[in-house]
């Protein structure tokens, strides 16, 4: 007699492994923001741009970079911790306020005859409109905290930065023998430099280099603090290297050892504002007075 066939016990099935992709390490995001500036540095050498051309250059590069390497949206190179774009009417006010400069240079600079030759310029200050209100979103988001975060930016980065720019001067002074004439015409160039280059901060270099590149390689959880803000300072001190004149192997040693070091001594400082503040008004405040303060002394 045939019996029935062993019943077997179902066995319950094992969940399926999900493949998560996991986050890249430190190493990684330093060696990724390395080729980046690399990147960046190349074209710059390749097309021979000047420094109007160079910097817009940058624009779309950086917008790659945020977009398709650190996969984050591109408000939050203006507030780090934000979730969309969006101004209150005051700060609509302070965007257009901030806008009325750039758009009057804007408008000096465009003719119709020869706007190819300025199309670096026409775009820099493009760029200057659109950072306006950048600057603005930053700006409406500024706390009791944020003011502190700014007075020790301006009191550590903004100290050394403008006494760098003093020596400077005096350097130049007394080498070339050119005083330093202290004047309304100074003071109107200061000011308006610094008006220009609060909003451009926002599109052109100093968000590409706290709000995107500082952000990658030092992130929450992070160690090295301090190397990340050195190795970050050191990539924008060599940036410059392409517009900075080094029309000679001796000029060009001489510049990768000394862009560095004067570099360090402020932007440690501005990616610490950066990483405590979390707005990008802090340290693009602070580097535009400092910018400020060459334009007039210069």
């Amino acid at each position: 007699m045939t019996g029935q066939p062993a019943l077997t016990e179902a066995m319950p099935e094992e969940p399926p492994i999900l493949q998560t992709v996991s986050p890249p390490s430190q190493l990684v995001r330093c060696l990724q923001a390395v080729v980046f500036v690399g990147v960046w540095m190349a074209i710059g050498w390749l097309f021979h741009l000047s420094g109007d051309s160079y910097l817009v250059a940058g624009v779309p590069l950086v917008v790659g970079f945020q977009l398709l390497v650190r996969k984050k949206p591109l408000v939050t190179l203006w507030i780090r911790d934000a979730v969309r774009f969006r101004l209150n009417p005051l700060g609509i006010i302070l965007g257009i306020g901030l806008a009325i400069l750039p758009a009057v240079k804007l408008i000096q600079t465009f003719r119709p005859a020869s706007w190819s030759v300025h199309l670096p310029e026409i775009l820099w200050y493009a760029c200057c409109l659109v950072g306006a209100f950048g600057a603005a979103f930053g700006f409406c988001h500024f706390t009791k905290q944020t003011w502190k975060d700014l007075g020790f930016c301006m009191l550590t980065a903004g100290v050394i930065g403008s006494a760098t720019m003093l020596l400077g001067a005096f350097t130049r002074w007394a080498v070339l023998h050119k005083p330093i004439v202290l004047n309304g015409a100074m003071a109107m160039t200061g000011v308006g430099s610094f008006l220009l280059y609060v909003p451009v901060c926002f599109v052109l270099e100093e968000v590409v280099f706290r709000g995107a590149i500082d952000s990658h390689v030092f992130q929450p959880g992070d160690k090295g603090q301090w190397w990340t803000a050195v190795l970050v300072s050191t990539l924008w001190g060599w940036w410059h290297l392409p517009i900075a004149g080094a029309d000679g192997m001796l000029r060009l040693a001489t510049l990768i050892v000394l862009l560095p070091g004067i570099h360090i001594a402020v932007g440690v400082f501005l990616s610490f504002s950066w990483r405590r503040s979390g707005n990008l008004a802090v340290p693009a405040t602070v580097h535009a007075f400092i910018d400020a303060v060459r334009n007039m002394l210069m």
